[in-house]
């Protein structure tokens, strides 16, 4: 049996997009394969959210799931798509199912059993569970069919009281299909091989695995879709971060004489660097942003946020603002030059001296007292804030932040200053991840180099004299590690705890306690963030949710 597997990029509520960009794979390959596999929740985009309470939305959706049923008339394959079912019961009003058209009729739903609720994610707000294993027959084969989660609560940490997989088992299907949603991030791809190989393996048959890519909003997906044998051994893998259609032979002879391929998971700087510009781009092209706009300070964070923006969209779409005070230096100021040049992003020099000078008088002049310490440091940042949204009200262009998590975490940014933006790029990276990130694109790109006097300078935000950021803070390397055991301990891998730990036997429990506080008393300012790009396991947003005004002690 021929299978092809149409890895795409969807955008959310974008039913007629979506649905054009199905019908073409279907009209290419409809008569050339018995049988096209799309991804989970593929005509709304995952996740629609709350789109999902307008009931002319659903309905809108069926009109497309109808255009899908006329075109398959035309060809002989059938067609496997992941759509949004109503419940006929109680419950929430809707399944997150899969469909499988053949010759203008419905063969086949399966609804999703296991609906995660934890990180990013929050399907039991719509979906009511599926009860029943996913096996149908289809040209003389027994397909069987998982939906994302499906999968992940066959091997332990068990999160749920039921094992789809256990139960597809026991009816024995000849081949076992998985339709994913499946959000890129850290340590991901290789526990997705991990965990789906050994589905394969327990249920003794072939496995697809076919995921989307792209991203939306602040969550990438990265694809990576794979096809593994009934041992678990690797026979296709697509590539990451790109829309991919391939044709492959399932369940005959030939196809067990084929050699295995080595499913790969990418390094985590390869991942960040990809991932990074995926967002990008796609928040760009799905929000309808002309271009970009980035604050120049000729600091690691701005110049990585820009080399990673042209490498998005392109230089021609990128602008540069450099707006210096009396307390930035030479170097930092030819640095930005230098950077803009390699990168050949038009560079603007927008002096702030005068309007801080005048801010500094009309505060002493209205409250009678000097504006001292960090009320004078964050007048600077507030109106570098304000001259690139002013940028962008005069040209519809994005501001892009350039916080990276070390900064987020213990709240070393500024409301309504530096955190202005409507997407952060670097929020999810950690100080040194920054910098690794920033070697890695030089790597990469010899000819339009981040410049190494930039990678080289003692981090500083120079809006006082000599200012050093491990003035305030502990040493990056040190603070990286607490924060990571402190946001992410329950999840990152047994590597990364002992690296931590090996650096945090060296550091005070004082100089920890005082880290977590930080953490804990900038829940207010991150609230406050723009969108921030996901790509570690625990991120700011969504995936780390907790109260503003808490008042809990941690250990």
């Amino acid at each position: 049996m021929k299978v092809t597997l149409a890895q795409l990029n969807y955008r959310i509520g974008d039913l007629a997009g979506n649905c054009n960009k199905i019908s073409e794979v279907i009209q290419q390959q409809g008569n050339q394969t018995d049988l096209i596999i799309f991804s989970e929740l593929c005509i709304t985009g995952y996740y629609p959210l709350d789109l999902l309470d307008k009931p002319e939305f659903i309905a809108n959706q069926d009109e497309h799931i109808e255009r899908i049923k006329k075109l398959s008339e035309q060809y002989s394959a059938g067609i496997i798509i992941g759509v949004v079912d109503r419940n006929a019961f109680t419950g929430k009003p809707y399944h997150n199912a899969l469909m499988l058209i053949e010759k203008g009729n419905c063969r086949f739903i399966y609804h999703k059993q296991l609906l995660p609720t934890y990180n990013i994610f929050s399907e039991a707000r719509h979906f009511e569970p599926g009860k029943i294993p996913g096996v149908c027959l289809f040209r003389g084969h027994r397909l069987g069919f998982l939906i994302c989660e499906d999968g992940w609560n066959d091997q332990a940490p068990f999160h749920y009281d039921n094992n789809p997989v256990q139960d597809l088992a026991r009816e024995k299907p000849d081949l076992v299909i998985s339709l994913n949603s499946s959000p890129s991030n850290t340590g991901k791809q290789e526990e997705r091989v991990l965990r789906f190989t050994h589905i394969a393996k327990h249920c003794q048959a072939p496995l697809i695995y076919v995921n989307q890519t792209g991203a939306n909003d602040d969550i990438v997906y990265d694809g990576a879709s794979f096809v593994c044998d009934e041992k678990g051994q690797g026979v296709l893998q697509l590539p990451a971060f790109e829309e991919h259609v391939t044709t492959i032979t399932v369940l005959s002879p030939d196809a067990k004489k084929s050699p295995s391929v080595t499913l790969l998971a990418m390094d985590n700087i390869a991942l960040y660097y990809q991932q990074l510009i995926m967002g990008i781009r796609d928040y760009v092209a799905k929000c309808g942003f002309p271009g970009i706009v980035i604050g120049s300070s000729g600091g690691i964070d701005s110049a990585l946020t820009l080399a990673l923006a042209k490498q998005a969209i392109g230089a021609e779409k990128v602008t540069a603002i450099t707006m210096p005070s009396r307390f930035s230096s030479e170097g930092s100021r030819h640095d930005s030059e230098a950077l803009c040049y390699n990168l050949g992003v038009k560079l603007y020099t927008y002096s702030i001296d005068d309007e801080f000078a005048s801010s500094l008088q009309s505060f002493s002049g209205v409250f009678k007292e000097p504006a001292r310490g960090i009320t004078a440091e964050n007048i600077q940042a507030r109106i570098r804030g304000r001259v690139l949204m002013e940028y962008s009200n005069q040209t519809g262009y994005l501001v892009l932040s350039t916080g990276n998590k070390s900064e987020l975490s213990v709240g070393y940014a500024t409301l309504y200053g530096d955190m202005c933006g409507g997407l952060n790029v670097l929020g999810d990276l950690y100080k040194t991840q920054v910098y690794a990130l920033a070697n890695y694109y030089n790597e990469l790109h010899p000819a339009a180099v981040i410049p190494q006097e930039i990678i080289d300078k003692a981090p500083s935000a120079e809006l006082a004299e000599d200012q050093k950021d491990s003035d305030s803070l502990p040493d990056y390397p040190v603070l990286d590690a607490i924060l990571q055991q402190y946001i992410e301990g329950d999840l990152i891998s047994e590597h990364e705890r002992q690296q931590a730990s090996a650096i945090l036997q060296r550091v005070s429990t004082e100089v920890i306690a005082e880290v977590k506080k930080l953490v804990d008393r900038t829940e207010f300012k991150r609230r406050q963030a723009p969108p921030i790009i996901r790509v570690q396991r625990r991120s700011f947003g969504a995936g780390r949710q907790l109260p503003i005004s808490g008042s809990y002690e941690y250990c």
